[in-house]
């Protein structure tokens, strides 16, 4: 019970998190070299914290599964964040499907776990080790990229004489 009362209070605070994420959309924001590793560490503690939370859910070998097949998903997947250098920045245009397919994730996860029975919450958890490999390959994918990009020599624009 204590668990799905924390599941519960948890949504104000997801909620505010998403909408932080879905201002971010199409704007393109400097991308630090922390971003991504910071979308790598919060997406492995969520896993973690819901399998823990949800141990009466257990996914046993579909949930590794589903997270090999969401880090290749996410790798493919953080081609769609267009990424660019302004000076010395990288900036990064983030699309709008991947947030919104986290979203739904994590909701229905969280649903499940508030008011469903176990093997409700198991699928719900299922989709929630998909998504967190979506994350962790698209933060792999704009690590590496980002890297490339700062990396890449500009020639000097032509001086007009």
């Amino acid at each position: 019970m204590i668990w799905r009362i924390l599941s519960l209070l948890s949504i104000p605070l997801v909620l505010w998190a998403f909408w932080g994420l879905v201002r971010q959309v199409r704007k393109p924001q400097r991308l630090r070299a922390l971003t991504p590793v910071i979308g790598i560490v919060m997406s492995l503690l969520m896993l973690t914290a819901n399998v823990f939370i949800l141990h009466r859910a257990n996914p046993t070998l579909l949930g590794g599964a589903l997270l090999v097949v969401g880090i290749g998903f996410g790798l493919a997947w953080g081609q769609a964040t267009r990424l660019a250098k302004e000076g010395d920045t990288v900036m990064a245009e983030r699309s709008a499907l991947h947030i919104i397919f986290w979203a739904v994730s994590f909701a229905m996860t969280q649903v499940l776990a508030t008011f469903a029975p176990a093997s409700w919450v198991a699928a719900g958890l299922a989709a929630m080790f998909f998504s967190a490999g979506a994350t962790l390959g698209t933060s792999a994918n704009l690590f590496l990229r980002r890297e490339r990009v700062r990396k890449e020599v500009r020639p000097p624009s032509a001086q007009v004489g």
